[in-house]
């Protein structure tokens, strides 16, 4: 049996790909927390995929893996940074941990792509499948709108919508033309992407052939509720309003609800679905797959924003956009960089691999950095956070500079970080401070990149 690891295991796809495969091949699920399984080709491990060690331990002795993750909602007590920097950072990891482990193909679930201008979620979306393409290891891509099933997050915001509200605004974006899919029929192209190797390295196109608004959505919906449909046309986008009528009543927190509507101003009317996997999609229009769902058992749960009681701190910074090869080079001038912010009040000393943060007159260091040895190939310096009087603990947290997809992107990030601080006093002093020396590092490297060298 060949053995599959699917990251993202533990949501609605994955759970459908790990009920349709589990008789055929030896399947790892990875999830954040820590879950049992009594199928006997079955094996649930818990992963980190924003730790690189982790992530690659986790993928050992893996044929195909499922990359079926995206990061919308936050996984620490405070996150300073956007999905799309997080996107990417984990997929970088995965990337790795794969070419590390010798994997042989990579299936990915991501999201339709018009020719128009994308939101950022969608362009995340793509930024992940231009790592995977230029990873060098086969792959299968599949693009896809709304999942329609039940469990589906997207499907249920929906759905709760429709149930909740007995007068409805449509707000412009709802004249935008959506594609979607049904979670049956996406499992059967998942399936055949995993049998065999006829769509290795293509990017396809999971839609349905019908065209279809968001207001022709509501409206079916509606109708299939057997509740009356009152809707009052707006002649404005007034998403921040959308965004909040829909997290209130599609029972959905803000974080995952505001970059799915940030994606309805795209148009995605000209996709249609790719030839070769016309022969799995059964269900061809929205209505047929209404009937399919159990609306009794349509999700009532509110998304907890902090997923964790432990108060950690995660900061990633998109630090620069160029080709910059030696991230050593960049966390060195770092390092000469910060002193010279603060006129030298603030100094760094290095002791081996050791490197303090001091200020002057105060024999304690701020904060104690121990580098770590990394392989080339990661292309990462990573630091421990082993001391100081700013962290709490001596054995969690580091800082890393990191450049990903080839050197296209370069990133700074600090995680789980425990503050020394008193929580709130931390979240408005330091915590601000950080983010803000971090832009104007950012800034000064860019002048640093596109000055000539002598």
């Amino acid at each position: 049996m060949k053995n599959i690891t699917i990251a993202g295991a533990s949501g609605f796809v994955g759970k459908h790909i790990v009920e349709h495969i589990s008789n055929h091949y030896n399947i790892t699920c990875l999830s954040r927390s820590e879950r049992k399984s009594e199928a006997e080709h079955i094996c649930w491990r818990t992963a980190d995929l924003y730790s690189l060690r982790n992530t690659i331990e986790v993928f050992k002795e893996t044929d195909i893996a499922f990359y079926l993750v995206h990061s919308m909602l936050p996984a620490s007590k405070l996150f300073q940074g956007n999905f799309q920097d997080t996107d990417l950072i984990i997929a970088d990891n995965f990337i790795h941990a794969c070419k590390v482990n010798g994997v042989k193909k990579i299936i990915y679930l991501g999201g339709v792509i018009s020719d128009g201008k994308l939101s950022p979620h969608l362009e995340s979306r793509r930024e992940v499948e231009n790592a995977i393409i230029n990873s060098g290891i086969d792959y299968v891509i599949l693009r896809c709108g709304m999942v329609v099933g039940n469990g589906g997050s997207s499907f249920e915001i929906l759905a709760n919508l429709c149930k909740n509200l007995p007068l409805m605004a449509l707000p412009k974006w709802t004249a935008n033309h959506t594609q979607i899919i049904h979670i049956n029929d996406l499992i059967r192209v998942f399936l055949k992407a995993l049998d065999g190797e006829a769509l290795n390295n293509k990017v396809l196109d999971v839609v349905i052939p019908e065209v279809l608004t968001y207001r022709d959505l509501l409206f079916q919906t509606k109708q299939k509720l057997n509740k009356r449909a009152r809707f009052i046309p707006l002649p404005i986008h007034y998403k921040a309003f959308s965004k909040l009528w829909v997290s209130l009543f599609g029972k959905s927190h803000m974080s995952l609800v505001s970059p799915l509507v940030d994606s309805l101003s795209c148009d995605l009317k000209s996709i249609q679905v790719s030839s070769e996997v016309k022969d799995c999609i059964k269900l061809k229009t929205y209505y047929e797959m209404l009937d399919t769902i159990d609306f009794k058992n349509i999700s009532k749960r509110q998304y907890r924003k902090n997923l964790r009681t432990q108060k950690t701190v995660r900061s990633i910074q998109r630090i620069a956009e160029y080709s910059f090869p030696d991230v050593e080079e960049v966390a060195e001038f770092y390092f000469q960089w910060l002193p010279q912010q603060f006129k030298s009040i603030i100094y760094v000393e290095r002791e081996g691999v050791i490197i303090k943060f001091k200020v002057r007159f105060i024999p304690m260091s701020l904060l104690e950095l121990e580098k770590v040895k990394c392989n080339i190939n990661e292309r990462r310096v990573k630091f421990h956070i082993v001391g100081g009087l700013l962290t709490k603990t001596k054995d969690t947290g580091w800082l890393e500079f990191r450049s990903v997809d080839k050197g296209r992107y370069l990133f700074a990030s600090i995680n789980e970080f425990q503050p020394s601080l008193p929580w709130y006093i931390y979240c408005y002093t330091q915590a601000v401070f950080h983010k803000r020396i971090m832009h104007k590092f950012a800034r000064d490297l860019k002048n640093k990149i596109t000055q000539p060298r002598s």
